[in-house]
């Protein structure tokens, strides 16, 4: 039986997604089963909106955003292993054109699948941050947040 987008873990933004004000409802689905790196985030609140999002840490290993006490509270976050991080890609037409915005990254709560999308402005991290050469494959948690 194929799983409808109903079906699937469905994430609750606490907010939106910035520049996407009606988009607060996304199904999490992997784009392979055996995939724990790359993922679609498919809204169903605004039909046809779609994001690929990755877990940061295999193609940015050093990658440490804090996340403020807001959002820990608003996400309930208890400690690290409660989040789970994504970071939105910019997808061209190959590798060495995609790029990972790692300063708003998507913060998840795996327990409650509340999410976030927060700025990091302060931190140095670049919008248009890219894959090529960055991948270590050692390192393919998405769990990893600070």
């Amino acid at each position: 039986m194929t799983a409808t987008l109903v079906d699937l873990p469905t994430l609750d933004f606490a907010g939106n997604l910035i520049g996407f004000p009606l988009a607060h409802r996304f199904a999490l689905v992997r784009v392979a089963p055996d995939n724990e790196v790359l993922f679609r985030l498919t809204c169903l609140d605004v039909e046809g909106l779609e994001f690929v999002a990755a877990a940061p840490y295999p193609f940015f290993p050093d990658y440490a955003p804090e996340i403020d006490d807001a959002t820990a509270e608003r996400l309930e976050l208890r400690d690290a292993d409660d989040a789970m991080l994504l970071v939105l890609l910019t997808v061209g037409p190959d590798l060495a054109s995609t790029t990972a915005n790692l300063f708003a990254p998507v913060v998840v709560n795996v327990h409650t699948r509340q999410a976030a999308q927060v700025t990091l402005v302060n931190a140095g991290y670049s919008l248009k941050a890219p894959l090529t050469g960055q991948l270590d494959p050692r390192n393919t948690a998405a769990q990893r947040a600070s």
